[in-house]
């Protein structure tokens, strides 16, 4: 049962890797050879590429995907641990969805520019970190389901311990990872500014991060002041 649930889980993996290639090429058939190819922290355009550049993303998308997949397959057999090989996956199935909404929304961009309309840099910069708000308050529900392995998960030289400091490590992680993941889209949506919303951001990010591994460094020091208790 486990197993089919996992194929199904891969299948989804490419599936969702294909959106953004689907969306590059529709639109490549209605774009001008040249479009922008790059933005300023303000969202201007600060130069103008060929078209095809904009399958970038999309490759890039399907080689994290399969470099996704390899390690689920190789956390699965390694450290035969199913519960990492499904964590592994929904994890890129997230990431995949956010590199499908930057790049859609990149080609509304295009579009827009084309056209003489005005881009909306704001805006712009909201979409962006709502999605990857949503991808790691994803990756934050699923750390405490990860088993003790050498690949995934809230990994320090502290957490790695032993399992019962593992499994409070990625427990607290998750917990931080998903109240983070929700101030950064709720913020992002609010906000009506751009550097506003990168200095938060960066701001909630090196908390999650930051925050978990120092955690993980109290959490063993009190398992082993309490001797494994």
């Amino acid at each position: 049962m486990l197993m089919k649930k996992n194929m199904r889980l891969s299948g989804i993996l490419f599936a969702t890797a294909l959106i953004p290639i689907a969306a590059v090429l529709i639109a490549l058939q209605f774009l001008p050879a040249e479009i922008p190819a790059h933005y300023d922290i303000n969202m201007n355009i600060d130069r103008w590429g060929s078209k095809y550049e904009s399958l970038l993303m999309p490759a890039a998308t399907v080689l994290m995907s399969a470099f996704m997949y390899g390690m689920s397959r190789f956390a699965a057999k390694q450290e035969n641990g199913a519960g990492n090989e499904k964590v592994m996956m929904i994890c890129g199935i997230s990431f995949n969805l956010l590199f499908s909404a930057m790049t859609i929304w990149s080609l509304v961009l295009a579009f827009k520019a084309v056209s003489g309309r005005e881009i909306n840099g704001v805006l712009s910069v909201k979409i962006i970190f709502i999605f990857a708000g949503i991808a790691i308050a994803v990756v934050g529900n699923f750390m405490p389901k990860c088993r003790l392995n050498s690949l995934v998960g809230l990994r320090t030289r502290w957490s790695t311990a032993n399992e019962d400091v593992w499994f409070k490590c990625q427990r607290f992680g998750g917990v931080l990872f998903v109240i983070c993941g929700i101030m950064m889209s709720l913020f992002s949506a609010l906000a009506d500014s751009i550097m506003l919303i990168l200095t938060v951001n960066i701001i909630i990010t090196v908390t999650a991060v930051g925050g978990s591994v120092a955690v993980s460094k109290i959490i063993y020091d009190r398992h082993q002041v309490s001797g494994g208790k």
